[in-house]
């Protein structure tokens, strides 16, 4: 029996020389699910292990990532963009701002004196109507700021990336299920509640994460983390309004 990819001798499962499966069925409804779960979400490599590990013991499975067990994961980039691409949509479709339409209005409002939204800067109107490429953008800045909050732990810039990065699409997860609750229940109280819940999910990842030392200090390193990442978005904010003036 030959290869029906390459046409080379089979030996086993899988071909010695291109490594397609020795199985190849006929294309039906269940190939074609299995090819969408594999090519699209990679569901059979990860997604729904990561989405699972990353809401039942975040910080080990971070921890298990970072040391090499990678295998069962979802890729980072691919994770976030998923997540934060759904979160935009069900806002959109629900008739809701995300999280970052309001603080980039809010900030911009405030750091140029304007009195209305549509005033506010058009680079700063793209990072509000783009969510899913501006928590990729704002990644960096998150993770500088837990990277100096925890520098004593080891890990190096990059290392808090690809934790933040994680930390990032399961708070997309967390945001698109509290703009579905308030498109059905039309309760506006959810939203400051949605905010909370993502924040609190981050103390839960790094009271995880780093288990080692002083776990008050660690608390206080997690809010230190959110003064840094504070400091850095109105700065952000502040550069944005000058370069909208040139």
């Amino acid at each position: 029996m030959n290869c029906r990819n390459c046409g080379y001798p089979l030996a086993g499962n899988f071909c010695s020389n291109c490594g397609q499966s020795a199985k190849v069925n006929r294309i039906n409804l269940t190939t074609v699910l299995h090819e969408l779960s594999e090519g699209v979400f990679q569901v059979n490599r990860g997604f729904f292990y990561t989405l699972k590990a990353l809401f039942t013991r975040p910080g080990k499975s971070l921890q298990e990532y970072l040391n090499g067990k990678r295998k069962d994961h979802f890729k980072p980039v691919a994770y976030v963009l998923t997540w934060s691409t759904l979160y935009f949509l069900i806002a959109q479709l629900s008739g809701q701002n995300t999280w970052i339409d309001d603080l980039i209005t809010g900030w911009m409002n405030g750091a140029a004196g304007l009195d209305s939204a549509s005033a506010v800067p058009k680079i700063a109107t793209w990072f509000a109507k783009n969510y899913a490429y501006t928590s990729l953008l704002l990644l960096p800045l998150f993770s500088l700021a837990s990277y100096l909050s925890f520098s004593k732990f080891g890990k190096n810039f990059l290392e808090h990336l690809v934790v933040n990065t994680y930390l990032t699409g399961q708070q997309a997860i967390i945001y698109a299920l509290f703009a579905i609750g308030r498109a059905v229940t039309g309760w506006e109280i959810l939203e400051p509640f949605s905010l909370l819940t993502a924040i609190g999910y981050t103390f839960w990842v790094f009271w995880q994460f780093f288990s080692e030392g002083n776990r008050i200090m660690n608390i206080l390193r997690t809010l230190l983390t959110y003064v840094w990442y504070l400091i850095f978005c109105v700065g952000l904010s502040l550069l944005l309004v000058l370069i909208d003036k040139l």
